[in-house]
C-alpha cells in the first residue's frame, strides 16, 4: 500500500526551497542594546564593562556579593588569564566540575534577536552547563550578532570544540499542581559584556 501510495503522488510538484529571503526579523536600532535587553527578558543577568579593567572589577564585586569564593570552575584559556588579573581562585581540572557551584567560560556569538549565547565544548562549556549552578559568560559587543544565521557563520569560521551550545533562557517546566518550576542546568546566568568598539 505505501509503494502505491507514494506512485500514486504526482512528482515534481513541490517549489523549490528559498534561501535567500531572510526568516529572521530586521533588527531595528543597536544590535548590542536589542541584546541586552532579550537576554535579560530570558532570565539571565547583564553586567556591562567599558573596557577590560571594568571587567575585572565586576568579576571581583561578583565573586564577593556571591560568596564564589573558591566555587569557581575555569577550563576556558581564553577567560583565564581575566581570572588570575582579578584574584580569583579558580580549579581547572575536569573532575573539579563536578565540585564547583560555578562555571565560567567565553561565547564564541551573542545572538541579538533572541538573547541567546553560544559557546562550545573548546571553552570547557559542556562540562559546566551539566554540573553548575550558577554560569557566567565573557565576551564582546563585537560578538554581537543579528541573527542566528549570521552567528552560525561566524562561530562555523572560528570554532574550537566538537560541539555548539546556544543557551536561550533558563530551564523551566510546567508542573500541573505547582505551577512554572525550574528546570535542569544552571538557576543563574551572567554574562560580563566587554565594549570594546
Amino acid at each position: 500500500r505505501i509503494r502505491e501510495a507514494l506512485g500514486a503522488v504526482p512528482m515534481g510538484t513541490a517549489r523549490p526551497v528559498d534561501l535567500e529571503t531572510p526568516v529572521y526579523p530586521e533588527i531595528k536600532g543597536d544590535e548590542a542594546v536589542v541584546f541586552a535587553e532579550n537576554f535579560t527578558d530570558q532570565g539571565g543577568a547583564l553586567v556591562y564593562c567599558e573596557d577590560a579593567d571594568a571587567a575585572v572589577r565586576s568579576l571581583q564585586e561578583l565573586v564577593s556579593e556571591n560568596g564564589w569564593d573558591d566555587q569557581i570552575y575555569c577550563a576556558d584559556e581564553e577567560v583565564r588569564p581575566l581570572l588570575e588579573i582579578a584574584s580569583v581562585r579558580f580549579a581547572g581540572k575536569p573532575l573539579d566540575a563536578v565540585l564547583k557551584k560555578v562555571g565560567i567560560c567565553s561565547c564564541r556569538a551573542l545572538v541579538a534577536g533572541e538573547g541567546s549565547v553560544i559557546f562550545d565544548s573548546g571553552s570547557g562549556g559542556r562540562r559546566v552547563l551539566a554540573h553548575a549552578e550558577t554560569m557566567v559568560f565573557v565576551a564582546t559587543t563585537q560578538q554581537v550578532m543579528p541573527d542566528l544565521h549570521a552567528a552560525m557563520r561566524q562561530v562555523v569560521r572560528n570554532r574550537s570544540g566538537s560541539s555548539l551550545f546556544v543557551w536561550t533562557g533558563l530551564s523551566r517546566f510546567l508542573d500541573i499542581d505547582e505551577g512554572l518550576m525550574p528546570g535542569l542546568g544552571p538557576k543563574a546566568i551572567y554574562l560580563l559584556l566587554i565594549d570594546n568598539c
